[in-house]
């Protein structure tokens, strides 16, 4: 007995909705996964006290969600990590770059930098 093409357009249409949902709570899974590391939460707490983003962004300053699609700036592998976290405060919003190096099972910071929206062509370093 065939099928009617309104049933298989609902197949169809549910089978989207599950595999979208699965996907974006996969997604949102692993950047709190992320966000709880101790280098990440290690990384904000350096831009939360560091003079100068305080005084440009204002605060509190508040991080974003990033974006896990954006594999150039946001990566991990055994061995480094990278990520590119927008940020806000009242004065101010931007993005806060973090580098990270595993160096004997501890990560590290090796770098952070904030950009501000307000100017793009300059970043404040907040770790040398």
């Amino acid at each position: 007995m065939p099928i009617k093409t309104s049933t298989l357009l609902q197949i169809a249409g549910w089978g989207g909705v599950i595999v979208s949902s699965t996907g974006f709570y996969l997604q949102n899974r692993l950047i709190d996964t992320v966000r709880n590391y101790d280098y990440y939460k290690d990384a904000l707490k350096k831009l939360r006290t560091h003079h100068g983003a305080v005084q440009h962004l204002g605060e509190p300053i508040k991080d974003k969600r990033f974006k896990m699609t954006d594999t150039e700036n946001n990566y991990s592998d055994r061995e480094k990590a990278r990520f590119r976290i927008p940020v806000s405060g009242p004065k101010d919003r931007g993005a806060y770059f973090i580098w990270v190096e595993n160096m004997n099972e501890k990560w590290v910071i090796k770098r952070a930098e904030l950009e501000l929206k307000s100017k793009p062509d300059a970043r404040l370093v907040i770790v040398k």
